[in-house]
């Protein structure tokens, strides 16, 4: 299902099936400019071609390769429309890569990149790299009206839960990066418009970094994982045993973990 709504110049495209209804989530693209911001899940293909007849956008800008954002991008790059899109991110678009069979069901895996991309120049809009999430994550700025096209930078204030791969003291440098940039109004991708962007981005830092100093400090302190999950983030959920590990709270403190005993030093600011 897709329903479009708009905040000013910018129209939400937001989707979601009886499957992502089921976990909880949803994942919106967002049109401003003529520019489509991310592509949504492969599930909703169909009704995202019907969508965007009507909407005519004029390019795309990939913010990062996952399935709930990049799903049709292969789909758009064949009609030919314009498209922004990293090396990395195209690279892991022309590959394939597997995901989990959660993953399948619920997002769908989009189907592999073939032939040229049509280069998009994205004028009035900024594309700024944050990595973090991803080693390939982005966020979008309209300079123009100070608005902040967010991707999965933000997601909340107090988001416990870390996929694997994630890496949380990039995330805190993304993070000052674009509350440096000063938002007046944020678009998130699965929370759509967020309030007072720069106290929510600052909030969701503070307590990033003060996450990050308790896990060190117990680490250093010789305590094991399932301790400092459970003193830290209040032990672990669902989500572990459902994505069977992939995303889970005991990522965060082995993300702490790895990169504390490559840095060997705490690193609590941005």
């Amino acid at each position: 299902m897709i329903e479009v709504s708009r905040f000013g110049d910018v129209q939400r495209v937001r989707m979601w099936t009886w499957r992502t209804s089921a976990v909880g989530y949803d994942v919106s693209a967002y049109l401003v400019h003529g520019l489509l911001v991310d592509t949504g899940f492969r599930h909703v293909a169909r009704e995202l071609q019907g969508v965007l007849s009507g909407l005519r956008p004029r390019g795309l800008i990939v913010t990062h390769w996952h399935e709930d954002h990049a799903g049709n991008a292969p789909m758009l790059a064949d009609s030919r429309m314009p498209m922004w899109v990293a090396p990395y991110t195209e690279a892991k678009l022309r590959a394939r890569p597997q995901v989990k069979l959660y993953r399948h069901v619920v997002w769908g895996r989009p189907h592999v990149l073939t032939g040229n991309v049509v280069p998009l120049d994205v004028a009035p809009l900024r594309v700024i790299p944050t990595p973090g999430h991803s080693p390939d994550h982005h966020v979008v700025f309209d300079p123009g009206t100070a608005t902040l096209f967010s991707a999965d930078l933000w997601l909340g204030v107090r988001v416990r839960v870390m996929g694997a791969t994630e890496n949380p003291y990039e995330i805190v440098e993304s993070l000052g990066k674009v509350i440096a940039r000063e938002p007046k109004q944020m678009f998130d991708a699965h929370r759509g418009r967020v309030d007072n962007p720069v106290d929510a981005l600052s909030a969701k830092r503070a307590w990033l970094q003060d996450t990050i100093g308790a896990i060190e400090r117990l680490l250093s302190a010789g305590h094991s994982e399932h301790q400092i999950v459970r003193e830290v983030l209040g032990g672990e959920e669902r989500t572990a045993i459902v994505s069977q590990g992939e995303y889970a709270r005991r990522n965060l403190v082995r993300a702490v973990a790895r990169e504390f005993g490559a840095l060997g030093t705490c690193v609590t600011d941005a």
